[in-house]
């Protein structure tokens, strides 16, 4: 009768430990620990998505088209008051000033801002370090003049 109790035991462990790991339980902490994760959140490292084609690393980037197409890619790695400087012969002023529609953040520490004003006035679009904007929206669509970093 023992032998049974035995096995039933080790059975019924065996089948809440299963249980908590397919439920992903993970184990408990001392009550001081500094940390504090959500339940079922993944600490794994997310990549960052890559870079349309043509645009190199440290630049935002920006195109006549959407979905990163057209003339472009338009690449700036500093602040840049005055997007009218920069020659593009494909854009209605022949420059980049007010042609960008879309745009992608090529950076590697900071997240890109982007403003419908020159000297970094007007409206703004923040795009995080790897992300990007297909389409942008009417607002910003031809009618960024400047753009800046914010770390």
């Amino acid at each position: 009768m023992k032998d049974i109790a035995k096995r039933f035991s080790a059975l019924f462990a065996g089948a809440v430990l299963a249980a908590g790991v397919m439920m992903g339980v993970s184990p408990a902490h001392a009550a001081d620990d500094s940390a504090t994760a959500l339940p079922y959140a993944s600490t794994a490292s997310v990549g960052v998505a890559a870079a349309p084609s043509g645009c190199t690393a440290t630049n935002v980037c920006f195109w006549s088209g959407t979905n990163y197409s057209g003339a472009g890619p338009g690449q700036l790695s500093g602040t840049n008051p005055n997007w009218a400087v920069f020659s593009n012969s494909a854009c209605p002023g022949g420059n980049w000033e007010n042609c960008a529609s879309s745009v992608y953040n090529n950076g590697t520490s900071c997240s890109a801002v982007l403003w419908t004003s020159r000297n970094y006035a007007g409206s703004r679009l923040t795009l995080g370090r790897g992300s990007g904007q297909t389409s942008l929206s009417s607002t910003m669509n031809n009618a960024i003049s400047s753009n800046s970093w914010s770390c």
